[in-house]
């Protein structure tokens, strides 16, 4: 079993992360809040500066764990310091799917079990290949469709948005499954991760 540490401080992003990992029989998750052991460290983020990357390298070594940390950028400079923090992995936020990410943190918790340490020399071709990637067509939403989601990941219930919108349960409802459907999601958590990553919301 791989034991896996979700992002921190995003519940909507861990939702969506768990709604992926979950899909592998071979991956559990370590208890929120919780210094347990771990293998894997999932980070994502927009930007990884230094006092991220420290940050990060503090909860993964406590965990015992490597990183694969998914995000928009990181400067050259810093690969040393993701290196540092125990980072395996980089992937690109905006168009990492189901199957990437779970292929990265299974080859993460290999090399880790290995005994393979961060290396910067890879990190830098991950790096390369992460601002060369041709980034995915953004899901096609309307307005409403972002509205809708919006509201649902500020945890707004079917009803609150029925009452605020002037419509009925059922209506809302059906717009959201929409909404989920046009974003090629499973659930309400998988859709606003997707949403989240792509800057639409």
């Amino acid at each position: 079993m791989i034991r896996v540490r979700l992002p921190e401080n995003e519940q909507i992003v861990a939702a969506g992360v768990a709604s992926w990992l979950s899909s592998h029989p071979e991956i559990g998750f370590v208890p929120e809040l919780c210094d347990a052991a771990a293998d894997v460290h999932v980070a994502v983020t927009g930007l990884a500066d230094g006092p991220f990357l420290k940050q990060l390298g503090e909860t993964a070594r406590r965990a015992g764990a490597v990183v694969v940390l998914a995000l928009d950028n990181v400067a050259d400079e810093l690969v040393a310091e993701a290196a540092e923090a125990r980072v395996m992995r980089l992937l690109q936020r905006a168009t990492m799917s189901r199957e990437v990410l779970v292929a990265a943190v299974i080859a993460a918790a290999e090399e880790h079990a290995r005994g393979v340490i961060a290396d910067e020399d890879s990190l830098m071709m991950d790096l390369e290949e992460l601002r060369s990637a041709v980034r995915r067509p953004r899901t096609v939403l309307n307005r409403r469709d972002i509205e809708l989601l919006n509201l649902v990941a500020c945890g707004w219930e079917i009803r609150e948005i029925a009452t605020k919108n002037s419509l009925s349960q059922r209506t809302v409802l059906s717009q959201i499954q929409q909404a989920v459907k046009r974003c090629g999601a499973r659930n309400r958590c998988e859709a606003v991760a997707s949403t989240v990553r792509t800057g639409l919301l």
